[in-house]
């Protein structure tokens, strides 16, 4: 098993299919404080958080874990929806 740099705190890698980003992805994505939803303003209480109008901007769906997206640098294995 890798060893992780204490330092790169900004990389987060992903335990199911080992993406690494800054952001973290849907897979296990990473809390932020105090975030708001950009479609409909709400508090996130969770960073898989779907509105009615996010759902109506849903572009992808993973092909590693199920999860949909409105990028598909937010997922694993991305696939457009038709």
């Amino acid at each position: 098993m890798k060893k992780q740099n204490k330092h790169a705190h900004d990389k987060h890698v992903c335990p199911t299919c080992m993406h690494s980003t800054e952001e973290g992805h849907l897979c296990v994505p990473v809390k932020k404080k105090d975030a708001t939803c950009d479609w409909c303003g709400a508090l996130i209480p969770d960073e898989r958080h779907l509105c009615n109008e996010k759902v109506k901007e849903l572009a992808y769906i993973c092909n590693s874990c199920g999860r949909t997206a409105v990028k598909a640098d937010y997922l694993c294995k991305p696939e457009k929806i038709k």
